[in-house]
């Protein structure tokens, strides 16, 4: 949860009062549930849902992580400095995504979630493509407001249609999938927008351009963003709002007051404070080097943006995936008994692999060994990031997960992805130094993030399993009906 992956509120379908023990996060929907059919997408498949969402995730991606691999350009064209692009990757499109994804949570409880998330795919592909007409920083700055805003909203709302369309055995299937956007959308930014940017640069490309006073840059924009509007289209018109269910009959409509929401996080669940620091830490780490890991490439070992996105991209699709699917291996293998320790245990040892790791892929001395261990951070990384919902599955209450999950997600954008990018451009300007500045910047933030983030989730999970005895003694009822 680039990192921002919020279900609804009512999403999940285990009764208000119960906290479910098993990894598998969703109760089997009894007759006490509202009715709500699974078959309520007409004639499309369950799977061709599933497979657009994660479509729009990997558009999202997309246009998120592209600046990354238009650094260079973007600092010639408009003459920006490195603080001035970690504000743009950071800060800029973090604390707007963190904050409309609060206001998104309620949204998403209350709306038609298809048409709500097809509006937001067009609109942020519209941002994106804007974003190649711009002329100053300042410009430059509120298209890509524009596009963290539109973003906000695709999470919450695919995980909730999930919970809605399938049986409680298939739902984490599907949102793993899903959870596999980040890193493909990540890796064909690099790639893809580096394959553009060299294409645009070619004699024919580049002439073309002239003539019509155009940037290499700005084509990048143009190609990536539109295609936003057809996928836009496919969503609002082949796919069909599910009803929903899992709300108990008779329930109240309204949800518990946001101060019970706090309440039963920082005091009941006493190691969710960690648990949510950790996350935010680990997520700092993964913001910063999407941010500035091509950019230190290119300085330091003199590649072209197009090399670094052909031999960047694969590698962090790769590790990436590769991660999400050992997070969900190891998560399958969990017993019911002493699931919430252990999951937080699983990301603890993840967190403390990256340790080494994020201090020596900055500073290896060769470009194999330095993609090498940027796959391997990616990898670790998306364990931590594919479980990141799972503690607050199994411990809190069903019609408090939409918003504590919401206010995991505002906490690591605000912090982390506006400080991660914004500290590695700053130091890098501090030292000085052409050619090591960023990495040794890129070492410095990674290694105090990992650190950080390992020594938090190892709290976490000391202070989880002093709790399981209350867990296991309330959940008893939804225990015996979990899957």
């Amino acid at each position: 949860m680039t990192n921002s992956d919020t279900p609804a509120d009512t999403a999940s379908t285990s009764p208000p009062q119960a906290h479910a023990t098993a990894p598998a996060q969703f109760p089997a929907v009894g007759a006490g549930t509202r009715a709500g059919s699974m078959a309520e997408t007409g004639s499309i498949s369950h799977g061709y849902v599933v497979g657009m969402f994660f479509l729009c995730f990997v558009f999202s991606y997309i246009d998120r992580q592209v600046v990354s691999i238009l650094v260079q350009p973007l600092k010639a064209s408009l003459a920006l400095s490195d603080t001035q692009i970690g504000l743009l990757q950071g800060i800029a499109f973090t604390l707007c995504y963190a904050t409309a994804g609060v206001f998104v949570a309620r949204m998403v409880d209350r709306s038609n979630r298809v048409m709500l998330s097809a509006a937001c795919v067009a609109i942020w592909a519209i941002s994106t493509a804007m974003c190649g007409t711009a002329t100053s920083f300042g410009e430059l700055l509120v298209w890509r407001a524009g596009t963290a805003i539109a973003e906000a909203a695709l999470s919450p709302a695919a995980l909730s249609i999930f919970s809605d369309l399938f049986p409680p055995r298939k739902v984490a299937r599907a949102s793993s999938i899903f959870m596999l956007g980040p890193y493909v959308g990540g890796g064909v930014a690099l790639l893809g927008g580096g394959a553009l940017l060299g294409w645009m640069a070619a004699p024919d490309a580049s002439a073309w351009l002239a003539r019509h006073e155009l940037h290499p840059w700005q084509m990048v924009f143009f190609v990536l963003g539109l295609p936003g509007l057809v996928l836009a289209a496919l969503v609002a018109l082949t796919i069909k709002e599910p009803a929903r269910r899992g709300v108990p009959v008779g329930a109240s409509e309204g949800a518990p007051p946001f101060q019970e929401v706090l309440r039963e996080l920082f005091v009941r669940n006493r190691f969710c404070l960690p648990y949510f620091f950790g996350y935010v830490a680990l997520i700092l780490l993964f913001y910063s080097h999407s941010a500035w890991f091509p950019t230190m490439i290119i300085r330091r070992f003199g590649l072209s943006a197009s090399e670094v996105g052909k031999l960047a991209g694969p590698i962090y699709m790769v590790g990436g995936m590769a991660g999400v699917v050992s997070a969900s291996f190891l998560v399958g293998k969990v017993s019911d008994a002493g699931a919430l320790r252990k999951v937080l245990r699983i990301a603890a040892w993840a967190a403390t692999l990256l340790i080494p790791v994020a201090c020596a892929a900055p500073l290896a001395p060769s470009l194999t060994l330095t993609l090498a261990l940027y796959g391997l951070c990616a990898y670790a990384a998306s364990i931590v990031m594919a479980l990141a919902p799972v503690p607050l599955q199994i411990a809190i209450p069903n019609r408090m997960r939409g918003r504590s999950l919401a206010l995991l997600v505002f906490l690591t954008n605000a912090i982390s992805g506006g400080l991660g990018p914004y500290a590695v451009g700053g130091i890098n300007e501090w030292l000085a130094d052409p050619h090591t500045g960023l990495a040794t910047a890129l070492a410095i933030v990674g290694t105090i993030a990992a650190a950080l983030s390992a020594l938090l989730y190892w709290i976490a999970t000391r202070r989880a399993a002093s709790m399981e005895p209350v867990i296991r003694t309330e959940s008893v009822a939804a225990g015996r009906a979990a899957i």
